[in-house]
């Protein structure tokens, strides 16, 4: 009886136990799939040497990782990628297994070296381009560029510039050898203006042993077709304003002269320089002032005194009140290419004596030339009808 006992408790203990396990669903179910192989083959772009395409030919797998090494990665089977710069970027591909192997961290890699190289080139196409809107030019004037590139006046040096559109904006191409370092400047009609640049100017450059100071570029062999910012005449800026811009403000002298056409300066025959630049004899024009609105209006403005000579009445000349009409005021100008009208009685610019075909007299306008205009010097001329006889003003912004 013992015996029989024994075996019916164990075979209940086999039953319960075959229940349980058919109960418990957490048991693992059969594992099938392969284990993964990564493979995969790389273009690159024939129209963007940065731009690459990843075709995938793995096996057992169904989930798929890029790394493209330069920071950047993909979860596509297939992807491009595009570089930013050049170089040598290891590029893996990690592919994770199909069916319920990949929950035993089935997984493979392959990772393969793709390589960019800049293309080079011998020569350059290099465009300049100069603003001359902050000269005075007229139809005759023509604006070059000279450099290194031919010695500064070697042949086919300076190259004429040309201004399409009209909008005082010149532009010219040429062709450089690259791997080089030129010097350039910009010209007008030969030399009879250009650049002038010196230590204090950011943008200039001096040669080794050279006294110059000019503009620079340095070509490397990377590109084929270069294109240099714009350039301001004569100016580290890129852009320039504009003469009616430029004349904005007030004014003060700073030289006057009577000369001979094209003399200004040197060799003129009557010669002054503001008092507080070296000690002139007229310290009462030191704070005469004219200012230019955008609105068309004139001032000019003399502090309570003015210098009168003899035929405004004061003999001998001297620093005394102003005299009517030359006394402050409100009046009108206008700036047409480069003549400067000022219109009223008793409007001038620097002295008061000069006027259109004389000197001495009231006029109800007159017409100066501008000779030079930048954000800091305005030159004039006016013509008093002495022959080629000028006289010419040099104001101080």
């Amino acid at each position: 009886m013992k015996s029989r006992k024994s075996f019916s408790f164990l075979f209940l203990v086999v039953l319960l136990t075959a229940v349980a396990f058919s109960c418990d669903e957490s048991l693992p179910e059969a594992i099938y799939g392969t284990e993964p192989v990564a493979a995969f083959t790389a273009t690159q772009s024939q129209s963007d040497i940065f731009t690459w395409s990843f075709t995938n030919s793995s096996t057992g797998a169904v989930s798929y990782n890029w790394d493209f090494g330069d920071g950047n990665g993909s979860s596509e089977a297939n992807p491009s990628h595009t570089y930013t710069g050049a170089g040598q970027f290891a590029v893996t591909l990690t592919a994770t297994a199909a069916g319920t192997s990949n929950a035993m961290g089935w997984k493979n890699t392959n990772t393969q070296s793709v390589q960019i190289n800049l293309p080079t080139y011998d020569s350059a196409n290099v465009t300049f381009t100069v603003d001359m809107r902050n000269e005075i030019l007229s139809s005759t004037d023509v604006v070059k560029l000279t450099g290194t590139f031919e010695g500064f006046s070697g042949p086919g040096s300076p190259h004429v510039m040309t201004d399409d559109d009209n909008d005082s904006i010149y532009v010219i191409t040429i062709p450089l050898l690259t791997n080089s370092l030129y010097e350039y400047k910009f010209i007008v009609n030969d030399w009879g203006r250009q650049e002038s640049f010196d230590e204090n100017d950011a943008c200039a450059y001096q040669a080794a042993g050279s006294p110059y100071w000019n503009r620079s570029i340095e070509l490397t062999n990377l590109e084929e077709n270069v294109t240099l910012d714009s350039k301001c005449f004569n100016t580290c800026a890129e852009t320039c304003s504009t003469p009616a811009e430029m004349l904005l403000g007030d004014w003060k002298i700073h030289a006057l002269s009577v000369a001979w056409e094209p003399l200004k300066w040197e060799g003129a025959w009557w010669y002054f320089v503001r008092e507080s630049d070296t000690g002139g004899d007229r310290p009462c024009m030191d704070n005469d002032r004219y200012n230019f609105a955008a609105d068309g209006t004139f001032k000019t403005m003399h502090d309570g005194d003015a210098f009168i000579e003899p035929w405004q009445g004061k003999d001998p000349e001297g620093c005394d009140t102003p005299v009517a009409p030359y006394v402050d005021g409100d009046f009108t100008y206008t700036l047409d290419g480069d003549m400067l009208t000022v219109t009223g009685d008793g409007a001038y610019l620097g002295i008061a004596k000069a006027h259109n075909g004389g000197e001495d007299g009231v006029a109800a306008s007159r017409q100066y030339k501008v000779e030079e205009i930048s954000p800091t010097d305005l030159i004039l001329t006016i013509d008093y009808g002495a022959g080629d006889n000028r006289w010419n003003v040099h104001l101080k912004k």
